[in-house]
């Protein structure tokens, strides 16, 4: 049985230092959201994040700009990031109810 617990601790590790990177690497990310404003029969795009329960809105440009395009697709890795940390959080409290003799 100390075999098991010992794959099932490293898996535990394994899962903690995947835990700090993807923490780490959404903090490297924007938060928050697009949105898309259409002024002028042109479309622009905004950073739409909370600050002390409000809603700020910070200009990122016009919607077909490089810039735009590069703050999409940071949005979309940051959400890939928090997806993955939210299974591994998952994972990690399934293997810790197993290492502590708890039913799945």
């Amino acid at each position: 049985m100390s075999y098991l617990k010992s794959i099932l601790e490293e898996e535990h590790q394994r899962l903690n230092s995947l835990s700090e990177k993807y923490h780490d690497a959404i903090l490297t990310y924007p938060r928050g959201s697009i949105s898309v404003k259409k002024r002028r029969q042109k479309e622009y795009l905004y950073l739409a994040y909370r600050q002390n329960n409000k809603v700020k809105f910070e200009y990122i440009g016009p919607a077909d700009s490089e810039k735009s395009k590069a703050v999409i697709k940071k949005i979309e890795l940051r959400k890939n990031y928090e997806d993955k940390l939210k299974q591994v959080k998952k994972d990690l409290a399934e293997i810790e109810k197993v290492i502590h003799g708890k039913k799945v």
